[in-house]
């Protein structure tokens, strides 16, 4: 179908914002998730079979070697997965237009429904700056399509974020959805992080690295512990060694509170720091969390019910 002039596939943005760090009211306390009674509550996803390639790497390209017994590093090798149940179809991909007219987008991310209208990613892929930008999420992405139908494909028509948008304990944003996606799919709620749950394998990532099936399915990765955490203002760096291939950026970092899907950040990338002569470098994917996390999660749901 030919368009006239001028029209586009899509809906633009009508509103962003870049919030100043510590301007958003954090909640005081866990923010509960939601699972709609139709959707069944899953602790693992239901596999998709073997990846094309299983070899773990951190974003910054550096090995983690498998062991004897098959596990990568300090975890279980990531599974990918097709998407259904809770929390696993609140999990999609973003697709960022920084113009509408664009046939094809020029960045894509991971996203997660927080809220019914409201998903979380990084800010680092958002068209901040454009005045003629669009912004697409597809719940429960998979090999192109959605496992959930044609409806769990939404425009946004807001974007908020943190000012400045790089590999930060800032960098994430939240869209509001044309459609309520979360009243019929769920979302997960937010949890601040304490330090006193370091060293507990109890963490989960999903997204969509590029090296399992080319980034068109997700997979997943549970058992991660928390090494360290850097407080920035009211953000947080939250530092870990679980699955950070490109196209993991904005996959959620969660935990389980009884029947709750609670996350404590969103991944964002990693950090090198060299020590003096070698001694106390550090090497670790970055989870941006902190009350910074839960104050957008409160934003979204209080603005876009």
């Amino acid at each position: 179908m030919a368009l006239p002039e001028g029209a586009f596939v899509g809906l633009p943005l009508e509103s962003t914002e870049l919030h100043e760090f510590g301007s958003l009211k954090a909640p005081k306390e866990l923010l509960s998730s939601y699972c709609p009674p139709w959707q069944p509550l899953l602790d693992y996803p239901r596999s998709a079979g073997e990846a094309s390639q299983t070899t773990l790497s951190r974003m910054n390209g550096s090995p983690v070697i498998g062991t004897a017994d098959g596990l990568y590093g300090e975890f279980a090798p990531r599974q990918a997965y097709y998407p259904t149940g809770f929390p696993f179809v609140c999990i999609g991909k973003v697709f960022s237009y920084s113009d509408v007219s664009l046939p094809t987008w020029d960045h894509a991310a991971v996203g997660f429904l927080v809220g019914p209208r409201t998903v979380m990613t990084v800010s680092h892929v958002l068209p901040w700056g454009s005045t003629n930008a669009k912004v697409q999420f597809a719940a429960g992405y998979y090999d192109g399509t959605s496992s959930v139908g044609p409806g769990a494909w939404s425009w946004a028509t807001s974007m908020h974020g943190y000012a400045g948008q790089s590999v930060t304990a800032h960098d994430m944003a939240i869209l509001r959805l044309s459609d309520p996606l979360g009243n019929w799919l769920g979302y997960f709620g937010s949890h601040p992080y304490d330090s006193a749950m370091q060293g507990g394998a109890y963490w989960n990532m999903a997204g969509y690295p590029s090296d399992i099936f080319s980034g068109e399915r997700p997979s997943w990765q549970g058992g991660i512990t928390v090494r360290d955490d850097d407080e920035d203002g009211d953000g947080q760096e939250i530092e870990h060694h679980g699955d950070g291939q490109p196209g993991a950026s904005g996959a959620p970092f969660w935990g389980r509170w009884d029947d709750h899907r609670l996350a404590i950040g969103t991944e964002t990338g990693y950090e090198k720091v060299s020590g003096p002569l070698g001694i106390g470098g550090e090497d670790n994917n970055i989870a941006a969390g902190g009350p910074a996390f839960g104050g957008l999660v409160q934003y979204g749901r209080d603005n876009w019910p």
